[in-house]
């Protein structure tokens, strides 16, 4: 839902100016290290779902924005090859705002970040919710687990899902 980067000697740093690589790889690893860990493409790890109720793929594309909110894109490719997807941008203050796309289970999301690895994601249709979906990236920036409450379920059972970075 859940990267160290070793940064140049400052002995090296003063010895010589950069040169134009050097400066292209002391800004790439800058952007890098500024890049929130939700940030990114991540990839469903579908292997412990039913067979039958597999998707193709599904990725989830977390980017946050210049004026501190979150575009969020989804794109599901079902067992038949049919595809979906949802896109929205949102801040963090838990206000709903309108989803775009042919999810027509959902219409609007919600977002919390109550720590920079992990986010609260409210789903509604029609004023109602859905399902509230906290990510959290691991450590190593690499995975990604989503647990899911569903409104209606009334067990309130949990479900865990597995996500890999794809970039």
């Amino acid at each position: 839902m859940f990267i160290a980067i070793s940064m140049a000697a400052v002995g090296l740093m003063v010895a010589a100016p950069p040169s134009s690589d050097q400066m292209g790889i002391s800004n790439a690893v800058r952007s890098a290290a500024s890049q929130p860990p939700l940030a990114g493409s991540w990839s469903l790890d579908a292997s412990q779902m039913p067979e039958q109720e597999r998707p193709q793929r599904v990725t989830m594309t977390f980017r946050p924005t210049h004026d501190g909110k979150w575009t969020t894109r989804v794109e599901i490719i079902a067992p038949d090859g049919s595809a979906r997807y949802a896109e929205s941008t949102a801040a963090l203050d838990g206000v709903a705002v309108p989803i775009t796309g042919n999810m027509d289970f959902i219409d609007s999301v919600a977002l919390r970040q109550p720590a920079p690895d992990t986010l609260v994601m409210t789903l509604g249709k029609a004023g109602a919710r859905v399902s509230t979906r906290i990510y959290t990236v691991a450590k190593d920036q690499k995975s990604m687990t989503e647990t899911t409450v569903w409104s209606s379920d009334k067990l309130q059972r949990l479900e865990t899902t597995h996500f890999n970075r794809v970039s």
